[in-house]
């Protein structure tokens, strides 16, 4: 069977060839849509419902709001277990659910539980749902710097009522909080003595300001054959100023005695002022006005990254001289994490080409080992955007890990093919074309199924770590996942696309030498030219001559590297000096070991005790000779 795919491979070069490029295509859109982040969720899969009774005391809010709420979440369906927090004026409660149960369906099942609550909470009491995000959701951190002048109750009010409802409209943003500054509000200030005068209670006058605080709806009134509608406005503040606002609240009637109406005025103090606060916002030692966007669960943080920054570029415009400072942004640490992995491929890659070239002395072979490792990283990707796992430092380090041994499978391949060919064109080709695809094939049968062997025992190896559970799986897991698409991806690609790209680049130059010259200077003017309209910021920057210079250095450079590549041979590899010295050293060597194998067999049972003591301790190790010594005293 497999060896069928290889020799199909072999030969059917164009099919090859277009499925290479859907490869590539569908691997770099997934690598683009695979949610991107620094560290893994490790958080437990919960739902956080939230309860604010204000002025209330952390025991009042237990047995009325926390505790009925405790026991009838947990009937909700698929739920682990329940955990309730009570605090001054709020109640926290968090559902906890089984890894395998979806987010969203778990967030449904919640909320149709609490309107079965609702009635046995106290009045004006209504829980809420916290956002649906995770603990890593905290994605951007901002603050606002206002123009000379502007207070912090001002600046307040823009973020609560401006910036925070704008941001919270951008894709993959589950909610912005606010920080710092001071929440303007209405205060009444009422004096005792004043109330004991008028013989009113605090009740009357709380209510009385509540009920002023309404519209009235009525029918209508026809009139010359006209409809006017009635309403009674009554809605405080509504397009009027502070100072309006104020007297409207002090105009206010409470009751009335012998016809004069008493109103909150004569009561109560009315003024603008800060609410209560716990808290504030430092930034370079002054205060100030900040917020925290929030990420929807199962987003992609780059992206709405980005986006909550166009957002605040556009903003800006409108804030009246606001300027809206970032001063944490998660990008930075994806970003750290994507160059890791890709400062890991290619000095990989250009390893792999140095010492394919050593060995072989092939520079081409070396090409179609290199371009093997990119394409496993997308067909990577592709797994990873099709089984829906995250992009973060655990996953990335799989593949960044597997790295090593994805470029052993291309090596083993090409290198196998590598020296029958050489064999074959000694021999003096025989078969022509046809027998070169079928020696491509035979050398590529004698080692896949090795192949495929070496990668399924590591394969296998990784079976522990999936049956992993909670917050362990959750850690490990897309390390063991990516390595293991990774593998998967090399074997793939070394079955089916080296032998294909062997038998496209191991191949002696039957061209002539003047042919060669001709072609290989085209070359060299084609980069010179590149090099010095169209490269010309790059090649300053990097190189220490003016670009005319730069650009001819670069165009022989050019040149010479075309000849030699074209004219490579496919040469034996016993002819390669660093192949004669490697024998050199190893073949006396392993005789050596050969003829003393009992001798050498103390070395790895030495090793293998020093590390079971290291493992287990040296006393424990040995505590079975002082045993035995004991005993024959």
């Amino acid at each position: 069977m497999i060896n069928k795919i290889v020799e199909f491979c072999v030969k059917e070069r164009l099919v090859v060839m277009l499925l290479l490029a859907l490869i590539v295509g569908y691997g770099w859109y997934s690598y683009r849509e695979v949610p991107l982040d620094a560290i893994p969720n490790v958080s437990e899969n919960q739902v956080i419902v939230l309860t604010e009774w204000p002025g209330r005391s952390p025991k009042d809010i237990e047995h009325q709001i926390t505790y009925p709420l405790s026991v009838a979440l947990q009937s909700v369906a698929g739920a682990e277990s329940v955990r309730g927090k009570s605090m001054f004026g709020f109640s926290f409660v968090q559902v906890t659910f089984a890894d395998n149960v979806n987010f969203y369906w778990a967030r449904s099942r919640v909320s149709e539980q609490l309107s079965t609550v609702s009635g046995q909470l106290p009045d004006s009491v209504r829980p809420v749902l916290a956002p649906d995000a995770t603990p890593l959701g905290q994605i951007y951190y901002y603050v606002l710097e206002p123009p000379k002048g502007m207070d912090l109750a001002d600046v307040r009010s823009k973020q609560d009522y401006v910036v925070k409802y704008a941001l919270q409209s951008v894709d993959g943003v589950a909610e912005v909080a606010s920080i710092g500054g001071f929440v303007r509000e209405y205060q009444i200030e009422i004096n005792p003595d004043r109330l004991r005068y008028h013989k009113l209670t605090l009740d009357k006058v709380l209510k009385a300001v509540r009920d002023s605080n309404i519209d009235v709806g009525a029918k209508t009134v026809e009139t010359g054959g006209m409809e006017y509608l009635v309403r009674g406005i009554g809605f405080i503040g509504a397009d009027k100023s502070k100072e309006e606002t104020i007297e409207q609240i002090e105009q206010t009637v409470i009751t009335t005695k012998e016809t004069i109406p008493v109103h909150v005025k004569d009561v109560a103090n009315v003024q603008v002022g800060p609410a209560f606060r716990r808290g504030a916002l430092d930034w370079n030692g002054a205060e100030a006005v900040g917020g925290v966007v929030v990420m929807r669960y199962g987003e992609n943080p780059r992206e709405v990254i980005q986006n909550v920054k166009e957002k605040i570029e556009s903003l800006e415009k409108e804030l009246n001289g606001i300027k809206i400072h970032g001063i944490y942004d998660r990008t930075k640490l994806v970003d750290e994490t994507v160059a890791t992995l890709t400062q890991a491929l290619t000095q990989q890659i250009l390893i792999t080409v140095v010492v394919v070239i050593l060995f072989l002395l092939h520079f081409r072979s070396s090409i179609a080992i290199a371009v093997t490792l990119p394409l496993a990283v997308l067909l990577a990707f592709i797994a990873m955007n099709t089984f829906g796992v995250d992009a973060n430092i655990m996953s990335l380090a799989g593949i960044a890990i597997a790295i090593g041994t994805m470029v052993d499978m291309a090596i083993i391949v090409s290198e196998n093919i590598y020296r029958h060919l050489a064999d074959w064109e000694n021999n003096g080709m025989i078969g022509g074309r046809k027998a070169r695809v079928k020696v491509i094939c035979d050398a590529a049968g004698e080692v896949v199924p090795a192949v495929v062997t070496a990668v399924s025992t590591t394969v296998i190896s990784f079976l522990p770590v999936f049956f992993l559970t909670g917050r362990d799986y959750r850690l490990f897991s897309p390390l063991a996942w990516t390595k293991t698409y990774s593998l998967v991806a090399s074997l793939i690609v070394a079955i089916t696309i080296v032998p294909m790209l062997s038998r496209v680049f191991l191949s002696s130059s039957k061209r002539k030498r003047i042919t060669v010259l001709a072609a290989a200077l085209g070359f060299g003017i084609n980069m010179t030219l590149l090099a010095y309209f169209v490269w010309e910021q790059y090649v300053s920057k990097v190189s220490p001559w003016p670009i005319f210079q730069s650009a001819l250095i670069i165009g022989a450079i050019a040149t010479l590297a075309a000849y030699l590549i074209v004219r490579e041979k496919v040469r034996p590899i016993e002819s390669n000096p660093v192949s004669v010295v490697v024998n050199f050293i190893y073949e006396p060597t392993l005789r050596f070991f050969l003829r003393f194998k009992k001798s050498f067999l103390v070395v790895p049972i030495l090793i293998v005790f020093l590390g079971v003591g290291a493992w287990i301790g040296m006393p424990k190790l040995l505590k079975p000779l002082e045993y035995v010594a004991k005993k024959l005293g």
